[in-house]
């Protein structure tokens, strides 16, 4: 019998508190240790700030070092930005353990950011240990999945993605980062601040260039205001672009909002929506969408036995076998 893989979790905001409750009822892994700087938390049982419904034995710890002690793998839900979170990924490895995380940039940063991805890349490797970033957008809705479906398809002429939902189930952060609830202008302010935007589209699009072997000339990323009413946003239609001699290529529109989704006077179904132009051609549609806070938490469980057992260095979802539901027996 395999000995189960010891978790460390780090950062116990919103999504890290969803994610425990899926994490104890997974076989195969132990969560051993939890970190977040939070005085609040600290000290606490584990179980009773995630609310998972019992005591878990696991003290919150805010030291770093403490957490990894006897850590195989930490999942580490804190920030989007690279550049933020790189510090912190370079304490972990430097412990030797494996790293899975839900930092959108971290999910395909080579083009983006290509000499700190090598400098991950080279850290994870001298320790022997695997570093991943993923979710379920990016990391598999609007990347991940559309390479796969091209498996199909003897020639790719251009990819349509398209992911609607409705954000009122979505967790506070999520709906604060789409703009929902301001004005125009705050929502415009904070564009251009790059505070409001789905994070990771553009390494959405280079993800999936790189998997289909293309060179894009160049990306756009444009973000707009869904409005609830004249004035108020109600969330963001953000579209990403990808081009290759000078030929749209890729196209990815994320559409989130609070409540009905209405864009210049239509009302927008939730859906993800796959688009294939070419041989053979075809459309998938999952009609109503995916969940994004309780799908990352699955792939995020569903990572980590590959992740435990990857080749050392910065890994990206296309690189590493497809995961699939980690469970023992169908859940009845």
């Amino acid at each position: 019998m395999h000995s189960p893989i010891r978790i460390a979790q780090i950062g116990l905001g919103p999504l890290g508190q969803m994610l425990t409750p899926y994490l104890v009822k997974r076989s195969g892994i132990e969560i051993v240790s939890a970190v977040d700087i939070d005085p609040s938390k600290t000290g606490r049982d584990l179980g009773e700030v995630s609310q998972c419904g019992q005591i878990l034995g696991i003290a919150i710890t805010d030291n770093l070092d403490k957490g990894l002690a006897d850590a195989d793998l930490a999942i580490v839900t804190t920030v989007s930005e690279l550049q933020r979170i790189a510090p912190t990924l370079k304490a972990i490895i430097d412990r030797g353990v494996n790293i899975v995380s839900t930092c959108e940039e971290l999910s395909y940063p080579w083009t983006t950011q290509p000499e700190l991805s090598a400098t991950i890349d080279t850290w994870a490797k001298e320790r022997d240990v695997s570093v991943l970033g993923t979710g379920i957008n990016p990391g598999f809705l609007m990347d991940f999945l559309p390479t796969a479906a091209t498996g199909v398809c003897h020639t790719v002429q251009s990819i349509r993605i398209e992911r609607t939902q409705d954000a009122s189930a979505r967790r506070l952060p999520f709906q604060q980062k789409i703009g929902a609830g301001l004005t125009v202008e705050e929502f415009q302010s904070l564009v251009a601040q790059q505070k409001i935007r789905h994070v990771g589209l553009t390494e959405s699009m280079h993800m999936i260039a790189a998997r289909l072997g293309w060179q894009l000339d160049h990306t756009e990323d444009i973000v707009e205001p869904v409005l609830a009413k004249p004035g108020h946003c109600a969330g963001v239609l953000q579209t990403g672009r990808g081009y290759h001699n000078g030929r749209e290529v890729l196209t990815l529109i994320f559409k989130a909002a609070v409540g009905q989704l209405i864009h210049n006077g239509e009302l927008i179904e939730s859906q993800e929506r796959i688009q294939i132009n070419g041989t053979p051609a075809y459309d998938l549609i999952i009609p109503g969408g995916i969940n994004g806070d309780i799908a990352t938490c699955a792939v995020i469980a569903n990572a980590i036995p590959i992740v435990a057992s990857a080749a050392p260095g910065l890994r990206t979802m296309i690189d590493i076998p497809p995961l699939s539901c980690a469970q023992e027996t169908p859940e009845e």
